[in-house]
């Protein structure tokens, strides 16, 4: 697979700005309220911050028409052979880690409030939609179209990791720079929604099946 030089279709400048805003406010208040009603409702609240960023993106794809410009259309063949290779790479080298390394899956664990089938739910399906139109349809494009393709899958992956952990190293590090290159390869953004979710329900499998432990 090769990096594709060719720049992505133009976002519309009140999708990327509107989209940002609305991402920034939610993020913020959901702090605020959670601060204030303590870690008993975190899913809760959490889930909530992710419905309410999905329905502003949602929102603001129909009223910009921002739908192709994303790559949210209905995936060309092309798009599934890229899902399939990077899946089938990411699946054999996930096995041979542990494999080799089993150790290292031990570090792998869940906050209390993604267990559930609300957390399934969260974790596998609302999480990587809401993440992926953010990390990749908004952060990774505003980048790529001022800084190429290598600053900006670096940039994005950092800052993705940066959101979830406080720190620059970390799996969701390497993640970020899967995603960012399979949404480069294909021009769908589903084949790296498609991904995250693999991801998160495989880590999800791991932790619920004791595997990680």
């Amino acid at each position: 697979m090769m990096l594709k030089h060719t720049p992505f279709p133009l976002l519309p400048y009140r999708f990327l700005l509107w989209g940002l805003i609305s991402y920034i406010v939610i993020e913020t208040l959901g702090v605020l309220v959670l601060q204030y009603m303590g870690d008993l409702q975190e899913q809760t609240v959490i889930m909530s911050m992710r419905l309410l960023e999905l329905i502003a993106f949602i929102i603001f794809i129909h009223k910009f028409n921002a739908l192709s410009n994303l790559g949210l259309n209905m995936p060309k063949q092309d798009s599934l052979y890229v899902f399939l290779n990077i899946a089938a790479i990411c699946l054999m080298g996930a096995a041979l880690l542990y494999v080799l390394q089993p150790k290292w899956f031990a570090y792998i664990t869940l906050p209390a409030w993604l267990h559930g089938i609300s957390g399934l739910l969260l974790m596998v399906v609302l999480a990587p939609i809401v993440e992926e139109l953010i990390f990749r349809g908004l952060l990774y494009r505003m980048l790529r179209e001022r800084w190429g393709i290598f600053i900006s899958v670096a940039a994005s992956a950092a800052f993705f990791s940066l959101v979830h952990h406080g720190m620059l190293l970390s799996p969701q590090l390497i993640g970020g720079i899967i995603f960012a290159l399979a949404y480069e390869w294909s021009r769908s953004l589903w084949v790296s929604i498609a991904l995250h979710m693999g991801a998160n329900a495989a880590v999800y499998e791991l932790v619920v099946l004791g595997l990680a432990a």
